[in-house]
């Protein structure tokens, strides 16, 4: 019989650990719709080399819903194919840094303070590039 209670607390051990890791990963199906977003970005009118862009809807125009994101490489950018953005108006948070790939970024220092930008963006996908220009530099 102690082998029956073991077997039990193994199958609700694991059963807690699945419906713990449910959500995680692909965005929720029941979530306002999404799309992607692309583009380029440049610093003092090169491409930036390496840094992060964010789409984050703007709440003092009434917009909802999740953020965006996406890493910028060689003056490029798409916002993560799971994770596009809602439509609306959006405030856009635009990082640089002195580094040449998106793990490099993390480790390197900011080339500017945040960027700070704002779009209307549409429902549907869309082509959005942005300027940062040399007077942001630190």
């Amino acid at each position: 019989m102690p082998w029956r209670a073991s077997l039990t607390r193994r199958v609700v051990a694991i059963a807690m650990m699945a419906t713990g890791t449910m959500g995680c990963g692909a965005p929720s199906k029941t979530g306002p719709p999404r799309y992607p977003v692309t583009g380029t970005v440049t610093y003092a009118g090169k491409p930036l080399t390496a840094g992060r862009i964010a789409f984050e809807p703007d709440t003092k125009l009434g917009n909802k819903g999740p953020a965006a994101y996406g890493d910028i490489v060689n003056g490029r950018y798409e916002t993560y194919r799971t994770m596009g953005a809602v439509g609306g108006p959006h405030r856009v948070v635009i990082e640089g840094y002195a580094g040449e790939t998106p793990e490099q970024t993390r480790k390197m220092r900011p080339l500017f303070s945040p960027h700070i930008t704002t779009i209307e963006l549409p429902l549907e996908k869309m082509v959005a590039n942005f300027s940062v220009p040399a007077a942001k530099a630190r």
